[in-house]
Parts: C-alpha cells; sequence; structure tokens
C-alpha cells in the first residue's frame, strides 16, 4: 500500500481534476490525480468558457496560451429554421477543442510538479479510513478525496442519497466539427429543435450542436456515432447552410440527454463532488464546463484560506456552489424550453424580446459576470 496521507486524492483528470489540481498545487497544497484511462485523451468536442471561467483560467497562467489556440467572441446572431431574427453584442466568449483546453491544464499541473496516475479505475472508497482500491490492485490512503469522475460519477452514486437514476429529458442532441466561414456564435431556433454553431479557432473549424425534442430515448453517451444522413434528416425543415461543411466521413456523434436530480448537498466527511459529478445540468447555456473550473477554483481556494481544514472548507464550498449551480441548472432547463417554442404567439413574443430588447445579451452577462475568486474572499 503506498500512502498520501497528506494529499487530496483526485478522482478524474478532465477538466475539474485538472484545474483543481493546478489550483491546488499552486497554493502549495499537495494532490495526486487518479484516471482510469491509460493516457491524457479527449474526444475531439468543443466547449465554450465564458469570462466567469476565463478569468480563473487566468489566475491559473492558462488564459493567454489558450486564447491563442482559439476563437475569442463577442457578437452572437439568431434565425428560426430559415429567417433571421437579430443580431446583439454578448459578453466576451472563448470557444475551442475541449482537447485544447486539457492539454494546457495538464502541461499546467505537471509544470507544477503534479503527479497523475493512469490506468487506476477506482473500485471502492473506505470513508472511515480515507482509503481507495482501484482495479490494479492498487491502495492509497489520502487526507481527502475529490470526486471529478463525471456526470456517471460513482463514487456520486455509491455514497450520496438515492433516487438520482438518470431521467431521460426528451431532447437528443448531435454534435461534429466541419469547415466554415463563420465569424461569430450562431443560433437557429425551430419548434422541435436548435442549433448553436461557432468557429473554434482562426483555421476554419467550426463546431455545432444540434439539439431536438423527440420521444425515442438515446443512450447518454456524448460518443455514440451518428450518420450525416440522419443529422440532416433530423433537421430537414431548416435551412442547410447553418451547417459547417460535413463530407463523409467527418466524425459525428448522436445522444439523449438525461436529467439527474440537484443533489441535497455536494459534500459528504471526506468527500467533495466537484463539476458534472456534484451537478450533471444539459447544455443549453454552455455552462457545463463554466461550472466545473468554477468549484475546482473555489474548493482549492477555500482550502488554502481555511488552512487545509478540509471540513472547514467542505462547508462553505457547499454553500456556495449548491446555490450557484442550481439557479443555473435551473436557468439552462428553462433556456431549452425558450429555444423549442411551438405557439405561434409565443414565438413571437420570444423574437419580438431578441429583436427590440437587450435582454438575452443582459441575462448571459449576469451570469458571466460572478466571480468566484472574489466569492471564496467573502467567505474568508
Amino acid at each position: 500500500m503506498q500512502n498520501y496521507l497528506e494529499y487530496i486524492a483526485i478522482i478524474g483528470g478532465g477538466i475539474a481534476g485538472l484545474t483543481l489540481g493546478c489550483t491546488l498545487l499552486k497554493e502549495g497544497i499537495p494532490v495526486v490525480i487518479f484516471e482510469k484511462m491509460s493516457e491524457e485523451t479527449s474526444h475531439g468536442a468543443a466547449i465554450s468558457l465564458s469570462s466567469n471561467a476565463l478569468r480563473l483560467l487566468d489566475r491559473l497562467d492558462i488564459y493567454s496560451d489558450l486564447k491563442t489556440k482559439s476563437f475569442v467572441h463577442s457578437e452572437a446572431s439568431i434565425q428560426g429554421p430559415q429567417k433571421k431574427i437579430c443580431a446583439f453584442r454578448t459578453p466576451e466568449v472563448l470557444t475551442t477543442r475541449r482537447q485544447t483546453l486539457m492539454s494546457l491544464l495538464h502541461s499546467r499541473f505537471l509544470n507544477l510538479g503534479g503527479d497523475i496516475c493512469y490506468d487506476h479505475a477506482l473500485v471502492s472508497f473506505d470513508v472511515k479510513k480515507c482509503e481507495a482500491t482501484f482495479s490494479n490492485k492498487k491502495k492509497y490512503n489520502f487526507k481527502h478525496l475529490a470526486a471529478c469522475d463525471g456526470i456517471r460519477s460513482s463514487i456520486r452514486d455509491t455514497f450520496f442519497p438515492a433516487n438520482q437514476n438518470p431521467k431521460y429529458s426528451g431532447y437528443s442532441a448531435w454534435r461534429g466539427i466541419g469547415k466554415s466561414a463563420l465569424k461569430s456564435i450562431h443560433f437557429a431556433l425551430g419548434p422541435r429543435g436548435h442549433v448553436v454553431s461557432y468557429p473554434i479557432n482562426n483555421d476554419g473549424d467550426v463546431s455545432f450542436v444540434a439539439v431536438r425534442k423527440e420521444d425515442f430515448q438515446f443512450k447518454e453517451s456524448w460518443k455514440e456515432p451518428g450518420s450525416l444522413n440522419n443529422l440532416l434528416d433530423d433537421f430537414s425543415t431548416y435551412d442547410s447552410s447553418i451547417f459547417p461543411q460535413l463530407k463523409d466521413g467527418v466524425s459525428l456523434y448522436k445522444w439523449g440527454i438525461y436529467i439527474r436530480p440537484p443533489l441535497q448537498s455536494m459534500i459528504l466527511k471526506n468527500i467533495t463532488l466537484v463539476g458534472d459529478a456534484a451537478h450533471p445540468m444539459v447544455p443549453f447555456l454552455g455552462q457545463g464546463a463554466c461550472m466545473a473550473i468554477e468549484d475546482a477554483y473555489t474548493f482549492a481556494m477555500l482550502c488554502k484560506h481555511k488552512n487545509r481544514n478540509f471540513s472547514d472548507a467542505q462547508n462553505i464550498y457547499d454553500l456556495i456552489r449548491s446555490e450557484r449551480t442550481k439557479k443555473i441548472q435551473k436557468a439552462s432547463m428553462l433556456q431549452g424550453k425558450i429555444y423549442h417554442m411551438k405557439n405561434p404567439m409565443l414565438v413571437f413574443a420570444r423574437n419580438s424580446v431578441m429583436k427590440y430588447t437587450n435582454i438575452p445579451g443582459n441575462d448571459l452577462k449576469r451570469i458571466h459576470d460572478y466571480d468566484a475568486h472574489k466569492e471564496v474572499l467573502n467567505f474568508s
């Protein structure tokens, strides 16, 4: 048995885990990451990051490099299936490949002296002993465990209250990356679906997410392959130019979006849930990665300000992050309903609000203006 008695152990080496690891190391707190994969990997998805996450990445000395490899937006346009509705200014949003952010976080973690144990899939955790057993038969002891193991977290399902069985949301989603001259975020809204497209670099790579309302329950796997013909059939009522150029052989994926009820608490004894493990949410506000970064940064800084009294840090973390993430979860669900309105009068009212007011931009600004660093200082 190898001991990490004074370490925080992070289960999962994704965005949440690496952000938490970087922040802890930067503040002098020892940490080790356990990742079930055999090496650093990502599946090519794109992500959007707003200023509430970017200002934290800047504090980790990552933002500058990330910006040069990504696309920064300040405006968006909205159309119906065939006709333009409006364009408006937005707060700064950066869009990029998930792998780009992952690689920068990974390099930063290693440069800070971090340790990642690959091929470590968690099998069991003894809460009293704070001892983890992995599928490779290895065991380790820690000071604290941070669960960053994603939307289907085994730690959440094992140790936190039941009734968390995922429920199909009624939405399926497509994603892919193609080529386009698009230079801003673009929304196409319809009665039973919507498509969001955005460039992710300055080389013409454009990512899209296309969501449909339907009864068939697709698998909850964002790596499930789909076909171009099926995508175009699903969105046959839309102007096909809303999609980037997608040649045969381009990787496309379709999956079902599932909902889990919010947890009563994100903490339990010596376990802290971070990111999707704590609060899976539908993707309609593009805040999933941002919430994971906020969580990770907040918990790490609280550990520092509470002088590694992890119990005190947990309690404050649970208080401020539960309130914040539940609001975003609720707003994301509402956004999906707004996107997919069918009643002609409601659609007309929605389009008028978008066209003649700055409500969409103001709503985004309220979300993006949140500063997790200042929030932590308020409780220090």
